[in-house]
């Protein structure tokens, strides 16, 4: 039997774990049973969106800290996993990206945990967890590639699958670079109907912060949780 507690990325990929670079599996083995939690300081060399209509969906979407319509180049960026039980008893480790431009902070925020039902990493999206998405993990000579699966929204009691047509497709690979002593990562987000919604790319430092007191700073707490996968 696996344990529930140890790193949802190993659980998901399973001996295609091992085929990771070193240093990108030690950046995703962060669980309440190692107590280690990550947190990346870097820079976003370009952060693009889409035509006018990409932009209008962004714009409602940061409502809830899902993406934003803000763009730039060498903006300044922070990534933060923090590894936690939620109040349904799961595992489960935050995903918060801050991104600082010069007169706001943008936020991309998430909660991630290992589904037992799809036996695949859901991500609540945003801190009222108002959408999810099942995650694919695949390991590319070294680097790991995160897919979008299907994808689902909450209103009220409603479950509402997001029509493949409309989702935003999530592409994101990350990879370190050993000459450069650094991380990299590579996001695109795009549509069947809208076409190309919103992306970023960048490099970003790692410090591993000793977390035994399991205590998320206040702004990445979500303000609500979600059991519903």
């Amino acid at each position: 039997m696996i344990e529930q507690n140890i790193s949802a990325y190993k659980r998901q990929m399973g001996l295609d774990y091992e085929k990771l670079h070193p240093k990108i599996q030690k950046r995703f083995d962060f669980s309440t049973s190692n107590n280690i939690a990550f947190v990346g300081k870097g820079i976003m060399e370009k952060i693009w969106n889409g035509n006018k209509l990409a932009v209008l969906i962004l714009k409602i979407l940061s409502k809830s800290n899902i993406l934003f319509p803000k763009v730039g180049e060498n903006i300044e960026y922070e990534i933060h996993n923090y590894p936690y039980i939620d109040q349904f008893g799961r595992e489960v480790h935050s995903m918060n990206r801050v991104f600082f431009f010069e007169q706001e902070e943008q936020r991309f925020d998430g909660s991630a945990t290992y589904s037992e039902i799809k036996k695949h990493i859901v991500e609540y999206l945003g801190l009222d967890h108002r959408m999810v998405f099942e995650m694919e993990l695949k390991a590319e000579n070294g680097a790991i590639r995160f897919t979008s699966g299907r994808q689902y929204a909450f209103f009220a009691r409603l479950k509402i699958r997001v029509p493949s047509l409309i989702r935003g497709n999530i592409n994101l690979l990350e990879w370190y670079d050993d000459e450069k002593k650094k991380f990299y990562l590579d996001l695109k987000v795009s549509s069947k109907l809208f076409g190309p919604l919103f992306g970023f790319n960048g490099w970003f430092d790692a410090e591993y912060i000793d977390f035994k007191d399991r205590s998320i700073p206040n702004k990445f707490k979500p303000i609500r949780e979600e059991i519903r996968e």
